[in-house]
């Protein structure tokens, strides 16, 4: 059984956002490399804050199901399927054969495939669109 990796982005939530403003501020005092013969030794900090900026844009990649999200929506990718979602333009969703069903507002429809997707990681994935998504 494959698993769902889950990831709600925040400053509070994840040190995702803590390692990128880290990795802002070594590439800031790296490029006084550029304009002070004096620094010249700082561009080893522009090119480490550079790197420990980008990981966590990089991480999900290794990941082949995952569902990362914030108060506004998120993008889910499941089963090689990938899609960003608005929460308040959902409208419903059900889980029913295997599948997730998301329907919109606009009357569109999005279906992911949960086979071989183990059973806690599908509960997990409905408690959360069940919190995020608006009540009628």
């Amino acid at each position: 059984m494959k698993r769902i990796k889950f990831t709600e982005l925040g400053f509070k939530k994840n040190l995702d956002t803590l390692i990128v403003v880290v990795g802002i501020i070594l590439a800031i005092i790296g490029s006084l490399a550029f304009f002070s013969d004096k620094y010249k030794n700082l561009w080893i900090l522009l090119n480490l804050g550079s790197a420990i900026g980008l990981f966590p844009q990089f991480k999900n990649f290794f990941y082949k199901n995952y569902f990362v999200w914030n108060k506004k929506g998120g993008n889910i990718k499941i089963n090689s399927k990938s899609k960003s979602v608005i929460f308040s333009e959902i409208e419903s969703f059900n889980f029913e054969l295997n599948e997730l069903i998301i329907e919109n507002k606009n009357n569109t429809q999005l279906t992911f495939s949960l086979d071989n997707i183990d059973k806690q990681y599908i509960f997990e994935l409905e408690k959360v669109l069940q919190k995020h998504i608006p009540k009628k």
